[in-house]
């Protein structure tokens, strides 16, 4: 018995692969290998607005300040809607088509030999000049927006991103508050050494004073 319609005997639950790249216009096209099991979709998100100059210094499109950004404009939402939809429907109409392809136990002979097969991952790619802002923030958010379906994986790449510290990147708090919430501590730390640095200091006078006595004696 089948566990979903279009499940094949003893093939694994998750038969289905959908992987969303972010990439750079500036470092050329986003080369996929050909391949009958394999979909792609491309889009150009350089037309949506780019963040102020200072929070793109700051920030990569992995910043939820960014994309909160990104998608304050109309176009942005409008170009996550559109990516979105497509994305959807196109996953709909790869597991209508593998449903729909004959198994082993029923098919003929033609069909056991046909060379076409029924593709089962998904490409998605979004580009962007740089690769590092708006294509990165809509590839994020179209993973969450996905439809969760049992049969799919799917896995969010960012060609061009380089390496981002997490701790810097997915923090939203304001950098003012951040230096708030740790001047306190920083404080604490710098009387504790101070008042340990006096007390040194008396403690060699007070030997310097007790040897210029003995001395005099």
């Amino acid at each position: 018995m089948s566990l979903y319609p279009g499940h094949r005997r003893g093939e694994p639950e998750h038969n289905f692969d959908l992987t969303i790249i972010s990439y750079a216009h500036s470092s050329g096209p986003l080369l996929v290998p050909e391949n009958p099991n394999r979909v792609k979709l491309l889009y150009s998100v350089r037309d949506v607005p780019n963040p102020p100059n200072l929070l793109r210094k700051k920030h990569t499109g992995m910043s939820r300040r960014l994309q909160k950004e990104i998608f304050l404009s109309k176009e942005g939402k409008a170009r996550l809607a559109q990516i979105l939809e497509n994305t959807e429907s196109k996953m709909v109409e790869m597991m209508e088509d593998y449903s729909r392809a004959p198994t082993p136990d029923v098919a003929t002979e033609a069909d056991l030999y046909a060379p076409k097969e029924s593709p089962r991952e998904l490409v998605v790619g979004i580009m962007c000049e740089e690769g590092r802002h708006r294509s990165v923030a809509l590839a994020e958010e179209l993973a969450k927006l996905i439809t969760k379906r049992p049969r799919w994986t799917v896995n969010v790449q960012h060609r061009d991103l380089g390496e981002v510290e997490s701790s810097e990147e997915d923090r939203d708090e304001d950098e003012g508050e951040r230096e708030r919430s740790v001047s306190p501590t920083w404080e604490r730390r710098s009387t504790k050494v101070a008042k340990q640095k006096d007390k040194e200091k008396k403690k060699m006078l007070g030997r310097k004073i007790g040897s210029f006595i003995d001395e005099e004696l």
